[in-house]
């Protein structure tokens, strides 16, 4: 994988490294967010089954309350159930009291809309019953439950009894009911009967229309069971299936594993509430709330994706660019890159980039014209080595004749001119020095002093240890020339030329200087000469013969070619001076280490 990221071009590794950023980053987020909504999600569940159950239990309370208040303050206190309760009451007067328990039997069922049955039965045997529809219980029947006995055997004044279905009835349907029981007692404090109200299942519970919406949204389920683990009320149950032999359910609370649930007990009744919350409802949000994650991180990426080709497009394609253009560089092309670019980093590099292609283009000309003026200086010089060899014979001929002859002049001017030849066209690779050069210009100087029958003297003061540092061959003759040529003031009058040479204060370079007493040149010709130079030195020189000013002063221009290409920038040559007193020409070239070497041995 690392290989393959290796090799991927800087955009796409851009792009991947973008998005593994953004992907990590947005699940991490992601992950973080789902964990915090859920944990959040978790506590308002059990803030919301704890509202719910505390608002049931509540209402439970409120229904004992009310059912043992209106029992007590309606049935217990009323003077006619005392005397009913008493044997020695005559017929008359049961009978006018049933008639009054049978409507206060009435008026409480008027009273609360969800009771729909009323009984009282006592003790001696006797029965008070009325209906919501007029219907009637079956009293042996009645007696025959198993939680009817129980109600008897309990030591408890008051008790709910669990849901169980009214057969005892002649109620069409046999409606699931709820019953609260009131014991009554005697003069003697001693069980006498008991009151029985029968309510509707629903009843028991009376949940605000907000908890009932949050009861459908979360699916909480609110079940009610007695001391005995009988089911009381269930909101979950819409029609009860499954009674056990005394018409009563069974309650099993759920598994914790796979429920949240909240329980309270009440204390005076053994009724306990219990408020159940599936579990899968929270995993059904958190699914939701992971597919609304995911999307949301699927949107980011897709984003992020388009925002990292954006982004990496603008930052690769000044590089493309370059590197496009350095594929041009390696064909030979210079070319620069062309735009506008920022003043970023890569716009910095692109324009030093230009910058560098210019000055590579302009010194590769640079070195391009100067192979092209070496290799012209090199045939020029083969052009001169054509059969020295039958030159330098002819002229010996010459003098031998001229000796014979007589004519010592001849014969002299001769030798000179056979000795410089054979100083400039014999042996050319082998190491040329100042000392030849010395003894050369020597010979020029006298060989033009029998030619023109003149008086020229030559001085040199050069240090002994630069006389076998290596030089360009004929390096002072063409100096001399033009000073034989221009600086001349008639042919009776002699020139006195003088050659120095030192080492700079800089160790590696030496300067020499070519003197004479002439006539020196005028200032537009001066000036003219001089830039000629100083353009030589910069490397700013053809290779013609000569510019604007025919062949004059052609020696200056080509000695000072030849050391700027065979020495660079170090290499330089100036006038000092030239007027009417006479003219000096200088000029220095560095000694290479190794000639440096030789001179100290």
């Amino acid at each position: 994988m690392f290989r393959i990221y290796r090799n991927l071009k800087i955009s796409r590794k851009m792009t991947a490294v973008f998005l593994v950023i953004c992907f990590v980053a947005v699940s991490l987020s992601a992950i973080i967010i789902s964990y915090a909504v859920m944990r959040n999600s978790n506590r308002r569940t059990e803030v919301l089954a704890r509202e719910v159950n505390a608002q049931v239990t509540l209402g439970v309370e409120n229904f004992i309350r009310s059912c043992r208040g209106l029992m007590l303050a309606v049935l217990v206190d009323s003077d006619t159930l005392s005397s009913m309760i008493r044997d020695n009451a005559s017929m008359t007067d049961q009978a006018e009291n049933r008639i009054q328990i049978n409507k206060l039997l009435f008026r409480l069922i008027k009273m609360q809309p969800a009771l729909v049955h009323a009984r009282i039965l006592l003790k001696n045997g006797q029965s008070f019953q009325t209906g919501v529809t007029g219907e009637m219980a079956n009293l042996p029947a009645l007696a025959e439950k198993g939680w009817m006995r129980q109600i008897w055997e309990d030591t408890e004044t008051f008790s709910v009894v669990p849901m169980h279905e009214a057969e005892y009835t002649n109620r069409p349907g046999h409606t699931a009911v709820i019953t609260a029981v009131q014991k009554l007692y005697g003069p003697s404090r001693q069980v006498s009967g008991a009151v029985f109200l029968d309510f509707e299942g629903g009843s028991l519970v009376n949940l605000g229309d907000e908890m009932l919406l949050q009861e459908n949204l979360h699916g909480i389920r609110v079940a009610i069971e007695s001391r005995d683990h009988h089911l009381i009320y269930d909101s979950s149950l819409t029609k009860p299936e499954s009674w056990d032999e005394d018409g009563l359910i069974r309650f099993e609370l759920p598994d914790r594993q796979r429920f949240l649930i909240q329980s309270q007990t009440l204390s005076d009744s053994g009724i306990t509430v219990h408020t159940i919350y599936p579990k899968a409802t929270l995993f059904l949000q958190m699914w939701d709330l992971i597919l609304v994650t995911a999307l949301a991180a699927d949107t980011c990426v897709v984003l992020s994706l388009i925002a990292a080709a954006l982004f990496s497009r603008s930052f690769t394609r000044p590089i493309e660019q370059l590197q496009d253009a350095i594929l041009k560089v390696e064909n030979g092309q210079y070319v620069p890159v062309e735009g506008t670019f920022n003043q970023d980093e890569f716009g910095v590099l692109i324009r030093h980039y230009n910058r560098m292609v210019e000055q590579m283009d302009h010194l590769i000309r640079q070195v391009y014209e100067k192979d092209l003026q070496k290799k012209d200086a090199q045939l020029a010089a083969l052009q001169t080595q054509i059969n020295p060899h039958m030159m330098f014979n002819t002229l010996e001929s010459i003098r031998m004749k001229a000796v014979i002859a007589g004519n010592r002049d001849v014969a002299e001017m001769t030798n000179l001119l056979g000795r410089m030849f054979r100083m400039t066209l014999e042996n050319v690779n082998e190491r040329h020095t100042i000392q030849n050069e010395l003894d050369y210009v020597r010979s020029f100087l006298r060989l033009q002093n029998l030619r023109f029958r003149t008086e020229n003297t030559l001085d040199i003061e050069v240090e002994e240890q630069l006389l076998s540092v290596p030089c360009p061959v004929i390096l002072f003759q063409p100096l001399v020339e033009n000073s034989l040529s221009h600086g001349s003031r008639g042919p009776d009058v002699p020139l006195h030329i003088s050659i120095t040479g030192q080492r700079c204060a800089d160790s590696r370079l030496i300067r020499f200087q070519v003197t004479d007493d002439g006539a020196g040149m005028d200032p537009d010709q001066l000036m003219h000469v001089a830039d000629q130079l100083e353009s030589i030195r910069c490397g700013r020189f053809s290779m013609e013969s000569a510019e604007n000013g025919g062949r004059q002063h052609i020696g200056l221009q080509n000695i000072a070619k030849r050391l700027h290409l065979q020495y660079g920038e170090d290499a330089y040559m100036e006038i000092v001076y030239s007027n009417e007193t006479g003219t000096e020409i200088a000029f220095c070239f560095p000694v290479r280490d190794g000639e440096s070497r030789q001179q100290e041995k």
